[in-house]
């Protein structure tokens, strides 16, 4: 009989063989389901990178509609002044009832009394959280890969380009790019080129302090004269702005119902993924307004010809330390833009030859 405690050494000997075996093979299995469960998700971000293009892709062929319909492109923003909704109505609800037949959006254009108050036709003012379809989520206005804002209206993850415009962006007497507040463009405007020339693209929503879906607030004018100031206010993490920096309260993209730059215009000054600095106040201000997305590395754009492109992060934006252009500088000849590819896409009449 073999002494206790030689038996007891053995079992323990035996035990901890089996713990490493287990382990060991706990190991094996994870390494070999880690290119497995990235497949996934690749695979996941990829069907959302399609969903997203195809949203894109409907606003393009609403605004054909639209344009087919009143001989103009819609206005980035507009309505109707006092007593309507202020002249803050973003374009995509001039469209909505082109991309949606729901009643919610029928609601819009032949608004009834709602919690005892009667609506103008086109609704009251974004910021009206009484009126039921300003704070409805609609699926043509949302990238599936963005996480919800909760800013209690409806977000947005579409916005119109302006173009590399910076100041006096909601009084411009002509259009930078094919869209602006307050003008109706044509086809006939872009000489760029259709197919070189953007319409549309993403915008990013809040998401903590995500430098593309948020805006800092109360940049200074010097700003105007010179983008590159605006990177400064990323910190370590280069998506991230800096602690001690002052964010706007509900960030980018918040109200899918205003058309004001913060929650609905893009400019095409910073290269995409960059972030958002208003001068002088927290949205509907001058500043720079970056394309952004939750895609790794790129934003989705759509040309006034209806195609859905990928653009990178990494496109060309040539001198950003030089001022955009000034309202009076491209109204009678040509202008290329100083931001390289990027500039060039944004601006409808620049004269610049893109290889994009």
């Amino acid at each position: 009989m073999l002494p206790m405690t030689f038996s007891r050494s053995r079992m323990q000997c035996r035990a901890g063989n089996s713990l490493r075996v287990l382990f060991a093979a706990i190991f094996l299995i994870g390494v070999l389901l880690l290119p497995l469960v990235s497949a996934i998700s690749q695979a996941r971000e990829s069907a959302r990178q399609i969903e997203c293009q195809n949203n894109l892709k409907q606003l393009l062929l609403a605004v054909h509609n639209y344009h087919d319909t009143y001989r103009s492109l819609p206005s980035a923003m507009g309505g109707t002044g006092i007593g309507g909704n202020g002249n803050r109505l973003n374009g995509i609800v001039s469209m909505s009832n082109m991309m949606e037949a729901s009643s919610s959006v029928f609601e819009i254009f032949d608004p009834a009394f709602v919690h005892g108050n009667r609506y103008p036709d086109m609704g009251p003012v974004p910021w009206d959280k009484n009126f039921p379809p300003w704070h409805r989520r609609y699926s043509f206005a949302i990238c599936p890969s963005a996480p919800d804002p909760q800013t209690g209206f409806g977000p947005v993850n579409y916005a119109f380009c302006i173009g590399d415009i910076a100041s006096e962006i909601h009084n411009l007497k002509t259009a930078r790019g094919m869209f602006a507040p307050g003008l109706y463009t044509k086809f006939d405007d872009c000489t760029d080129g259709m197919a070189h020339t953007i319409a549309m693209g993403e915008i990013a929503t809040a998401n903590e302090r995500f430098a593309p879906g948020q805006i800092v607030t109360q940049m200074p004018a010097s700003l105007l004269g010179d983008p590159s100031q605006c990177l400064k206010t990323l910190g370590r993490r280069q998506a991230y702005y800096r602690d001690g920096i002052r964010l706007h309260p509900q960030g980018r993209g918040y109200n899918w119902a205003d058309g004001a730059a913060g929650p609905g215009l893009f400019n095409t000054i910073l290269p995409p993924n960059s972030p958002n600095c208003a001068v002088g106040g927290n949205d509907a201000v001058d500043g720079l307004y970056s394309a952004g997305s939750f895609h790794p590395d790129m934003v989705n754009v759509a040309f006034l010809d209806g195609s859905v492109r990928p653009i990178r992060d990494s496109i060309d934006t040539g001198d950003l330390t030089r001022a955009p252009p000034q309202q009076g500088d491209y109204e009678q000849e040509p202008l290329a833009s100083p931001y390289g590819v990027w500039g060039a896409l944004g601006s409808r009449a620049g004269g610049e030859v893109t290889d994009d």
